[in-house]
């Protein structure tokens, strides 16, 4: 079943969901509101700075919305499928960073600078 905090009224996540999917962007700005909290919250514990925080953020939520405009992603849960999304973007830059730091390191080595 979807997860609509207490205090929250109006349309279910699922609801919201299927009216992403119909077109309705309008809902997956509901969707925002609901759970942008919790994302920063994770968000903070996985970045180095606010301005990363910020862009993995912004990232989660527009490849969330790019899956359910393409009628993949979940049909309730929005919230867990948000976050998951989130850390795999942390990682996903984490491991790019690493790859670049690397590769740097031994082109470094090769010119004999390092």
């Amino acid at each position: 079943m979807a997860t609509v905090p207490a205090d929250v009224q109006g349309p279910s996540d699922a609801e919201l969901i299927e009216s992403v999917r119909g077109g309705t962007i309008d809902a997956y700005g509901q969707l925002y509101e609901r759970h942008v909290s919790a994302a920063y919250n994770l968000a903070r514990q996985l970045a180095r700075s606010q301005a990363e925080a910020d862009d993995l953020v912004s990232e989660a939520f527009a490849k969330v919305l790019d899956t359910l405009r393409a009628g993949r992603g979940p049909d309730s849960a929005f919230r867990a499928y948000l976050l998951t999304a989130l850390r795999h973007t942390a990682y996903d830059k984490t491991r790019r960073e690493k790859k670049v730091d690397l590769t740097e390191d031994s082109e470094r080595r090769r010119a004999g600078g390092g």
